[in-house]
């Protein structure tokens, strides 16, 4: 069979993008990679039908083409618009997006400009070390790292990510510091024991056998456990890590885990929530019923596989409110039209006034939750 893709390059912002589509039969799915100067920046599927022709997969595939090019349009479209609103959670939100796409000067801007509008939004100083970190640039990380300790050091997040750029300038001590910090701020944190097993493994090789053989010790242990609480997650080379390890290998375990850099560890995962806050907001999106409702089958199916994620129920739970305000818009929508029909007709008249006056409650609420 022929294959099917599509290319093009599309000029954004002050970025020129190129999409490239492909059917790939074997899996079953449509693949589109966005590159930037020659190196992918993401990779979006979509789940083909077995039973479509090959006209109507061209035509599928051609129109997923189409919509992630216009899913990085529209990307740009928001950032205007939230540089005119001024507020800090579109901009952490948008960040957020930016550095899924591994557009790391786009999402330090929007980081950088969410505390500019709020200096007390503690999570953007993660959010822009973890980018720096990301981007390589680890004396940059740890300078708005310590920024954000100053003024919350209760922040598992800022002690991992701080721990994780002392460990890449080689500064062992300060990075074990960190990490032992964030376990105990939060003992699951599973890159926390992974990272302080690495660090004292680090710290040993310029120790001799005595000294070094405790560290050792204590590596291995922070290693195996963040083994056992994994679920469905591997770092980058972490089975390489372990391998040297349990064969007494630690220089080799280091110079294994050193082919990894933090973009591998700290990938960000696909944020479904701030994709959609952000075009419901600003991108056209709040009342298309069809958006909102597909929406709500993925927040479904994820808590579905995991029904334990806190988040992932808060956000369904938003998006039913969503869900309930447009269809309340519907009714007022329908009130109006039945008095237009008849301007004389009570019911309507009492229904609209009692939906107008008790509605403003609802919105209220909806609006201040999205706030």
């Amino acid at each position: 069979m022929e294959n099917i893709g599509f290319n093009n390059d599309i000029a954004v912002g002050e970025r020129n993008f190129h999409i490239q589509t492909e059917v790939d039969e074997s899996e079953g799915v449509a693949v589109a990679k966005v590159f930037l100067d020659g190196q992918v920046i993401s990779v979006t599927k979509s789940t083909l039908d077995d039973s479509l022709s090959v006209d109507e997969k061209t035509s599928f595939a051609k129109e997923f083409h189409q919509e992630v090019a216009t899913d990085m349009e529209v990307l740009y479209y928001i950032n205007d618009k939230v540089k005119s609103v001024k507020h800090a959670t579109s901009a952490n939100k948008l960040g957020l997006l930016f550095l899924e796409k591994s557009l790391y000067d786009e999402a330090i801007t929007q980081f950088k400009f969410a505390l500019e509008v709020n200096p007390d939004f503690y999570e953007v100083y993660s959010n822009i070390g973890k980018a720096y970190l990301m981007n390589d640039a680890y004396d940059d990380s740890v300078e708005i790292l310590k920024e954000g300790i100053a003024k919350a050091d209760h922040f598992a997040d800022l002690q991992n990510y701080i721990g994780i750029a002392y460990l890449y300038k080689e500064e062992y001590g300060s990075a074990i510091t960190h990490f032992e910090k964030a376990i105990e701020l939060n003992p699951e944190y599973i890159g926390a024991h992974y990272h302080l097993g690495v660090a004292y493994l680090a710290k040993s090789l310029s120790l001799d056998e005595e000294e070094a053989k405790p560290l050792q010790e204590e590596g291995a242990s922070y290693l195996k456990q963040a083994s056992e609480k994994m679920l469905n997650r591997k770092f980058a080379r972490f089975d390489e890590v372990v391998e040297k390890v349990e064969s007494q290998d630690f220089e080799g375990a280091i110079n294994e885990f050193l082919l990894s850099k933090p973009k591998d560890i700290l990938t960000q995962i696909s944020d479904l929530e701030n994709e959609f806050y952000l075009k419901f907001m600003y991108g056209g999106k709040g009342k298309d019923d069809t958006y909102i409702a597909d929406y709500i089958v993925k927040l479904k199916e994820m808590v579905k596989e995991n029904p334990d994620y806190a988040d992932t129920r808060n956000n369904l739970g938003i998006a039913y409110l969503i869900q309930c305000r447009n269809i309340f818009l519907k009714a007022l929508e329908e009130f109006r039209a039945a008095l237009k029909i008849n301007p004389d007709f009570r019911k309507a008249v009492k229904n609209l006034k009692l939906a107008e006056n008790d509605g403003k409650g609802f919105l209220i609420l909806l609006r201040a939750i999205l706030k």
